[in-house]
């Protein structure tokens, strides 16, 4: 798993998204970076309707293929085909001064049966082979909710490694990151008093989910009790709208504290799965 930002030309990730707010959030995460970075955008959409919902993008950065345009007369994508593509705009893209085409595609809209699975998975194996030269990256993205399970996974397996949205919270000290099955946050690092500001701001982020929140903690290695206090903060203002906020992956010492200053009968709270060892 990588953040997105972290992506370099060469690199062929995938994205596979249970919501459309999360697909929507790491988008926009890869499209800022190639803006930053100088690169060409191509988006492979299977939508008719604008697919990036980024505004201020600069006109003649991004280039949209629809599926459609590289179906072959029966409705089959042919891999082939969709590499020529490509390559062209990576050339084109290289001779406009850009640094490397960024490529982004929803390809769902391609799988039907067994044999499209098989005709995308040399797709990705061509895609890999391209991308050796290190002039382009992708995120080729996969709706859970539309693949079968066992597609998924050989997809998945295609290619190097999965993304996610950037942190946001990234010091030397602590990296909280959002998470969106199970929604929520994830923390890795310390939180003591230079941290809880944002702390506090990355707690905001998700109030406004509405079913519960899921805190996953097992990156923690050392919570003051400042922010034990925040985290209690944010589950009573869950409570009153009779949601909780699950803190999964505490090390046994953190949960110990919690339990002795009695903060685990705090109304919208609930300890899961603890990290098993400090």
């Amino acid at each position: 798993m990588v953040h997105v930002g972290d992506l370099r030309p060469g690199d062929h990730a995938c994205l596979l998204f249970g919501s459309d707010e999360e697909r929507a959030s790491i988008l926009r995460d890869f499209v800022r970076g190639g803006l930053d970075a100088e690169d060409k955008i191509l988006y492979l959409s299977g939508a008719e309707a604008e697919p990036l919902g980024l505004p201020g993008v600069p006109a003649g950065r991004v280039e949209v293929v629809r599926l459609g345009e590289i179906l072959s007369g029966r409705g089959r994508l042919e891999p082939a085909a969709l590499l020529w593509r490509l390559r062209g705009a990576a050339e084109r893209s290289r001779r406009e001064g850009y640094r490397a085409l960024r490529i982004a595609g929803d390809l769902c809209a391609a799988v039907h049966d067994y044999g499209d699975v098989r005709r995308l998975l040399r797709y990705e194996a061509l895609l890999a082979e391209e991308f050796s030269a290190g002039q382009a990256l992708a995120v080729c993205q996969y709706d859970i909710r539309r693949c079968e399970p066992a597609a998924l996974a050989a997809l998945a397996s295609a290619h190097a490694g999965s993304v996610e949205a950037d942190p946001l919270v990234r010091t030397p000290e602590l990296v909280v990151a959002r998470t969106y099955r199970p929604q929520g946050l994830r923390l890795e690092g310390l939180v003591d008093e230079g941290a809880h500001r944002c702390l506090r701001d990355a707690l905001r982020s998700v109030a406004a989910v509405r079913g519960d929140v899921s805190l996953e903690m097992s990156g923690v290695e050392f919570l003051d009790l400042g922010g034990l206090r925040l985290l209690m903060t944010f589950a009573r203002a869950r409570a009153a709208r009779h949601r909780a906020v699950e803190l999964t992956g505490l090390r046994p010492h953190l949960r110990q504290v919690i339990t002795l200053v009695g903060w685990d009968r705090t109304p919208g709270l609930r300890l899961g799965a603890g990290h098993g060892r400090d």
